[in-house]
């Protein structure tokens, strides 16, 4: 529903712009040709910046990184949207069971209320990053608040665990001309991810960890939630089932399972 009203708001206002060109053409006596050219140039623009603001990765808005180049075979596993209790605990108990790394992408709001279990992850070496402050969608608001959001949710990272995040992740990764300078005067990296297993959709722990396993290749970068959005009951429940399973996988395949800005750091990115 949120991709459709942004999409609407972005189609009216095109369509705005083209009725007042071609009111403006009429009078000035201009041939219908040049209005249809028009209307054909809008609509070519509606598709880009709808590319730039849906799609992961598009180069519309500025590159972003959505998998790593290591010199030896690793992963990056992400999770979204948390802390939330008791999944995020869950999470860490399962991560330190496998001596593996991971990186979370917090909620300003989520972190303010459960302080402890992101100074446990950081102590546990994982790495806590910026996912902003409530999971508003960024696309259709100002630079101002943008930065705002990165900023504030920044701050309280730093302030909770004693270190500033240096990765950004929009909410459902989606952006506008605005979202990539701001996290980098934050001093953050926006980064997206190489696939996503649609863990939210509750569609099984077998079938989260057949997902994630099918995907898991050296560079990756796997996005999990441990949270949804801000919604007050999440369920995580299924992604914690079926974390061993990627885990054990990963392991098998000979893949490191590093924190995103140890994989990042590792090598070359790739945008």
């Amino acid at each position: 529903m949120m991709a459709a009203r942004i999409a609407a708001m972005v189609v009216a206002a095109s369509a705005a712009l083209v009725w007042l060109a071609a009111k403006g053409w009429a009078v000035a006596g201009f041939p219908p040709i040049m209005m249809r050219h028009q209307v054909g140039a809008t609509l070519v623009l509606d598709g880009l910046v709808l590319w730039g603001i849906f799609d992961r990765r598009p180069p519309v808005f500025g590159v972003l990184v959505s998998r790593g180049r290591p010199h030896s075979p690793a992963v990056a596993v992400t999770f979204d949207d948390g802390p939330t209790e008791p999944y995020t605990s869950q999470i860490l108990d399962v991560l330190r069971k496998y001596d593996a790394r991971a990186t979370f992408f917090v909620l300003g709001l989520r972190a303010q209320a459960h302080p402890e279990v992101l100074r446990r992850a950081v102590a546990e070496g994982h790495e806590v990053a910026n996912h902003g402050w409530d999971h508003a969608p960024l696309p259709l608001r100002s630079p101002a608040y943008i930065r705002h959001t990165i900023a504030r949710t920044s701050a309280l990272i730093a302030q909770i665990t004693g270190r500033r995040p240096c990765l950004f992740r929009a909410p459902y990764g989606w952006r506008n001309p605005w979202v990539n300078p701001a996290a980098r005067l934050e001093g953050c990296e926006p980064v997206a991810w190489s696939f996503g297993v649609y863990d939210t959709d509750r569609p099984g722990a077998d079938t989260i960890a057949r997902r994630s396993i099918a995907g898991l290749e050296s560079g990756a970068i796997l996005l999990l939630h441990d949270g949804r959005s801000l919604d007050p009951s999440p369920d995580a429940s299924q992604v914690v089932e079926a974390l061993p399973a990627i885990l054990e996988a990963a392991r098998t395949r000979g893949l490191r399972l590093l924190t995103l800005s140890a994989l990042l750091a590792d090598a070359a990115l790739e945008r």
